[in-house]
C-alpha cells in the first residue's frame, strides 16, 4: 500500500526564490540542508589555465559548509578529460582533496562526497573491462578507508555507496558507474550490486548519481537517454526501468555528460517521473563544459528547505551558482523547485 503518499503536491519549474548573491540565506526559522552537485570537471583539469574554476568550487564548498549546511557533495562524472593522463588525475585529486581537509585531525574529512566515473575517466573509453587503473588509484575504495560515511564499492571498484544523515533523516547515496551494465536480478553485475545495496538499506531514502541518465535533447517530455552503447552498457531508460522505477526509496537521480541541446548548448534538464509506487522521482541533468572556460565554474546547489514550500509543504530548491563569477543563473532551466512533504516521501513504505 502506498496511498498515504499520493497526496503529495508537486511544483515544477515556476516556484523559485529570489537569490541575489552567495550571501543570501533562508530565514533562520527555516531548517535547510544542501547537496552540491559538481558537473563534469573535465575541461578544467585538461588545461592548467582553467584549473582554478574547479578549485573555486571545492574552496567555496568548504567555506560555506555551515552557512549553507552542506551535507553531501556528488560529482557527476568525467572528473578528467583524458583518463590516460596522470597529470589530469593529479589535478582533480588536488581539487577534491580540499573536501578532505586534514585527515589526521578528522579521518572523516570535512564533508561526505561521491565521485562516480564518467566515460572520459576510462583511459580507453571503448575498453569497459579495463583501462580504469587511474580512476581506481585516485578515487577507488582505497581513497575512503576509515571514513564512517563510506559504505563500500562494487566488485570492480567503479561504483560506490555512501551513508549520511541530515535534517532528521538517514540517506543512502549510490554513485553508479557510467552506463552501468547488467541486470538488477544479478548481483554480480553493477546494476545488481546497486539493487543489493538498496535491499540492505530499505529504510533509507536514496539518491543515485550516475554520469549518463537524463539527456538534454529532443524529443520533449520523458527524456531518458535511450541508446545502448559501448559493450552493452545500460542506457538511462534501462537504469530507470531496472533500479529506479521499481524502488520507491529512490527519490532523486543526478547526472552530467550531455551538454548540447539541439539549437543551443545549455546542458541542463529536469523532470519529475512517477515510479511504480506512484511516487515522484526528481531527476536533474547539469553539464556546462560547452560554456566559456570549460563551464565557468557553474555548479548545482540542491537545497532541502523544511517548511519552505507552498501550502505548508517542504521544498527542494535548485540553484545554479558559479563561485568564480560569484553569480547565480536565474533562468527556468537553472533555477527551479519541487514542493513535497519530506516526512511522507522519505518514510519507507
Amino acid at each position: 500500500m502506498f496511498n498515504r503518499r499520493t497526496f503529495l503536491k508537486l511544483a515544477g519549474g515556476g516556484a523559485a526564490f529570489s537569490w541575489l548573491g552567495a550571501s543570501k540565506r533562508v530565514s533562520a526559522q527555516t531548517e535547510h540542508w544542501t547537496l552540491v552537485a559538481l558537473p563534469d570537471t573535465q575541461k578544467y583539469v585538461a588545461r592548467s589555465s582553467l584549473l582554478s574554476y574547479a578549485q573555486d568550487q571545492t574552496n567555496w564548498i568548504v567555506d560555506n559548509l555551515q552557512s549553507e549546511n552542506i551535507a553531501f557533495v556528488a560529482h557527476e562524472g568525467d572528473l578528467v578529460d583524458d583518463g590516460a593522463s596522470r597529470t589530469e588525475w593529479n589535478r582533480i585529486d588536488g581539487v577534491m582533496d580540499t573536501l578532505d581537509g586534514d585527515l589526521e585531525l578528522n579521518p572523516d574529512g570535512l564533508v561526505p562526497y561521491a565521485t562516480p566515473p564518467g566515460d572520459h575517466d576510462w583511459a580507453v573509453e571503448e575498453d569497459r573491462r579495463s583501462s580504469t587503473e587511474n580512476y581506481r588509484r585516485f578515487f577507488g575504495r582505497s581513497r575512503y578507508v576509515g571514513r564512517n560515511w563510506f559504505g563500500g564499492s562494487a566488485p570492480n571498484d567503479l561504483s560506490q555507496y555512501q551513508l549520511f544523515s541530515t535534517g532528521g533523516f538517514d540517506f543512502l547515496h549510490i554513485g553508479l558507474e557510467w552506463e552501468a551494465p547488467g541486470d538488477a536480478s544479478d548481483e554480480n553485475t553493477p546494476l545488481g550490486w546497486a539493487q543489493n545495496i538498496m535491499d540492505q538499506y530499505p529504510e533509507r531514502p536514496t539518491i543515485i548519481t550516475t554520469h549518463a541518465y537524463l539527456w538534454d535533447g529532443f524529443p520533449k517530455g520523458r527524456t531518458f537517454f535511450v541508446e545502448e552503447e559501448n559493450n552493452n552498457g545500460s542506457s538511462g531508460e534501462k537504469i530507470w526501468r531496472e533500479i529506479v522505477e521499481p524502488n520507491p526509496q529512490v527519490f532523486m537521480v543526478l547526472n552530467g555528460h550531455f551538454h548540447v541541446r539541439i539549437g543551443s548548448n545549455d546542458g541542463e534538464n529536469h523532470q519529475v517521473s512517477t515510479n511504480a509506487a506512484g511516487l515522484p522521482v526528481f531527476e536533474m541533468l547539469a553539464d556546462y563544459q560547452d560554456y566559456p572556460n570549460g563551464g565557468n565554474g557553474w555548479m548545482r546547489l540542491v537545497q532541502f528547505i523544511q517548511g519552505g514550500g507552498s501550502d505548508g509543504q517542504d521544498r527542494i530548491q535548485v540553484r545554479t551558482y558559479s563561485p568564480s563569477l560569484d553569480q547565480f543563473a536565474t533562468d527556468s532551466s537553472s533555477q527551479f523547485s519541487f514542493d513535497l512533504d519530506f516526512t511522507a516521501r522519505f518514510t519507507p513504505l
